[in-house]
């Protein structure tokens, strides 16, 4: 086995990958062997969920690409956060996974009432959105809850799918509002106050514990949750004065803390305290990102990314500044529409101008997220940011960044969720001593 090759399953909103990454290379090389764009699909009674058994098949078409190029060391596993599967007595899936972006979540704040926000937040530390795992068990599917007798968070399902055992991981489980922010342990309290059978939910594990086996390979977990795995690989020496910028789907921006901070200063300015791969808390807020332009390229006919921001990069006159984050950009039926009215845009308006408003509307929700973090978290001033995953690709993202922000903007690794992923194997497989090392090994030197 030349180097020490690991396959990364990366499972993200829009498109799932499967990866091969050498660890040993300097600095550490990935390519992607397969990609799978995606997206959830209405089922007859009109619940939006996933088209898992397709996604399955894709992943294990990926797995077969991978293993033809020789032997790996370790496989691990991370999809996106809040959504989950119920298994029923038999180990089956009782029905497909609801995609978070399903409206039966729209009484949320009716739990929070009942929970209080406060006793909420100090018990789970999470930003309130309505597509927490917490609020969606509150609607479950009556049926499906009576026919269902264990609970796992996607990356869990998938590990479940092939090595057959059931686990929890401690960042997937952290995204759900159900897990108690200073123990790590699942809470009683909420648990019953949205009805979940206690028996549903497993023993939480730590990233690099060793899950099983596939085919004789061993399956390891990692930081299940993707902005997890994603901020592992943010860069080779990060700073303590950096925010992150997980730029995909989601934009989920922040910085690294010891310990959670559940204050009411961060409680109204809405933040997450959400546990890292290694330990350390992500303290920060999501913002709805390139959903927004994946949903007007669907609307236009699926143009190339790269048209439409030479299109945006063209237009020299100002645009309108949206709040990316209202509940009507969840889900709508038409993207396009409803950003021109939210942006008092005419019908004919050119492509290159609404893109140009979703651009500068992300560059200066993020703004306002930084600008919080020094004044929230005892870090202080964040000077710089550095921003990682498929949008950090965007040269015109990373300028309207750094002009809107006043601050200097690095790029890191656009397939930081899988390096992550595959650099915590590599802890797991003895190949680093801790996180600061595998982190030091995407440097060209690896120091």
């Amino acid at each position: 086995m030349e180097g020490l090759p690991v396959i990364a399953i990366d499972f993200g909103a829009t498109s799932i990958r499967v990866c091969r990454i050498d660890l040993e290379a300097r600095p550490v090389s990935l390519r992607v062997v397969h990609r799978h764009p995606h997206g959830p699909i209405r089922h007859a009674d009109g619940s939006l969920r996933w088209d898992w058994e397709r996604l399955v098949a894709e992943m294990y078409r990926g797995l077969e690409l991978a293993l033809r190029e020789g032997p790996v060391a370790s496989i691990g596993v991370d999809t996106w956060g809040v959504d989950y599967g119920l298994l029923d007595a038999h180990g089956e899936l009782v029905a497909p996974p609801f995609c978070y972006r399903d409206e039966r979540t729209r009484d949320w704040l009716e739990i929070v009432a009942r929970i209080g926000g406060r006793r909420l937040y100090e018990l789970a530390g999470l930003q309130l959105m309505p597509l927490n795992t917490i609020f969606q068990l509150a609607a479950q599917d009556a049926e499906e809850r009576e026919r269902a007798r264990s609970l796992l968070m996607l990356p869990e399902l998938i590990v479940y799918e092939l090595c057959g055992e059931a686990l929890a991981e401690a960042t997937s489980a952290g995204t759900t509002g159900l897990v108690e922010i200073q123990t790590g342990r699942w809470c009683a309290e909420l648990l019953d106050a949205v009805g979940a059978d206690p028996r549903w939910f497993h023993e939480i594990r730590e990233a690099g514990m060793l899950a099983g086996t596939w085919r004789g390979i061993p399956v390891h977990l990692v930081g299940g949750h993707d902005t997890a795995s994603a901020v592992v690989a943010m860069a080779a020496h990060p700073s303590p004065d950096t925010a992150f910028v997980s730029a995909g789907t989601w934009f989920l921006v922040g910085r690294e803390l010891a310990s959670p901070d559940t204050g009411e200063p961060a409680q109204a300015a809405n933040f997450s305290n959400e546990r890292g791969t290694f330990g350390s808390i992500r303290f920060l807020k999501n913002l709805i990102g390139m959903w927004l332009l994946e949903e007007c390229r669907r609307g236009w006919g699926d143009p190339p990314v790269e048209s439409l921001l030479d299109e945006a990069a063209a237009v020299r006159t100002p645009v309108p500044v949206i709040d990316v984050n209202q509940p009507e950009l969840l889900a709508p039926a038409d993207m396009v529409a409803t950003l021109r009215a939210m942006a008092g845009l005419p019908d004919d308006v050119e492509r290159g101008v609404l893109v140009r408003v979703i651009l500068n509307s992300i560059a200066e929700g993020v703004r306002r997220i930084v600008d919080d973090l020094g004044t929230v978290d005892d870090l202080g001033t964040v000077d710089d940011i550095t921003i990682f995953g498929g949008a950090s690709r965007s040269a015109l993202l990373c300028d309207t960044l750094a002009n809107r922000s006043g601050r200097a903007v690095r790029t890191g690794p656009s397939e930081a969720t899988a390096l992550g992923n595959a650099l915590t194997q590599g802890v797991a497989l003895g190949a680093f001593a801790d996180q600061e090392e595998a982190r030091a090994s995407l440097a060209e030197d690896g120091r």
